[in-house]
């Protein structure tokens, strides 16, 4: 297998005082590259249950590569909420379709830990000095997901629709690659296949 070059920054919280701080650590290590983990969003999963064409894509490209996926309760939740606010489902049925692709794509959900989150709100604070945020509203959510899909599952592929999340990612120098997809349902089918199409050729070029 080849070999690469892994630059990964790390965080941490230190109790000072009264007050949490944080630091950040970089370190470069040769290693061994390493299979993709996956993480999907929240909108990435309802897109599977809404788009059929997405689902068979994702069902190809995880299948041939062999992938493991992950996702948290959160972006469960949220999938929900948006599958019942803008999809008019049931809870029932949202509920019910969301434990469908779980299973069917062998995702395995972990639960946020809530030190992994204190350290997610310090990086999203550290992200609205720098940047401008298109979605401020439901960032800080979003953001949790993913340092908690990083830290507890060590996720290196991330699947989502927020362009800002990746901004985010590249300016703190997260140990993750962000892949955006626009929404499946404005999507066509030649689209989706293209998106899986190039991720299978990333792949390969490693």
């Amino acid at each position: 297998m080849k070999k690469e070059v892994e630059e990964r920054t790390s965080f941490a919280l230190r109790q000072k005082g009264d007050d949490l701080i944080g630091y950040k650590s970089h370190e470069i290590n040769n290693f061994i590259a390493k299979e993709d983990i996956i993480g999907l969003d929240a909108n990435v999963l309802v897109d599977i249950i809404e788009s059929d064409e997405f689902k068979e894509e994702i069902k190809i490209f995880v299948s041939l590569e062999l992938l493991k996926i992950y996702t948290t309760n959160t972006a469960l939740g949220e999938a929900r909420h948006v599958l019942i606010k803008k999809r008019n489902y049931s809870f029932e049925r949202a509920t019910s379709e969301l434990n469908k692709i779980l299973k069917e794509f062998n995702i395995k959900k972990i639960k946020h830990n809530p030190e992994i989150n204190i350290m997610a709100e310090e990086l999203v604070n550290e992200v609205k000095r720098k940047m401008y945020l298109n979605n401020i509203h439901t960032f800080p959510n979003d953001f949790r997901i993913l340092i908690n899909l990083i830290e507890q599952a060590e996720v290196n592929l991330y699947i989502t629709e927020d362009k800002d999340i990746k901004k985010a990612a590249k300016l703190l120098g997260l140990p993750i690659r962000v892949k955006i997809i626009g929404e499946a349902s404005n999507l066509s089918g030649h689209k989706i296949k293209e998106f899986f199409k190039e991720n299978r050729r990333v792949r390969r070029r490693k």
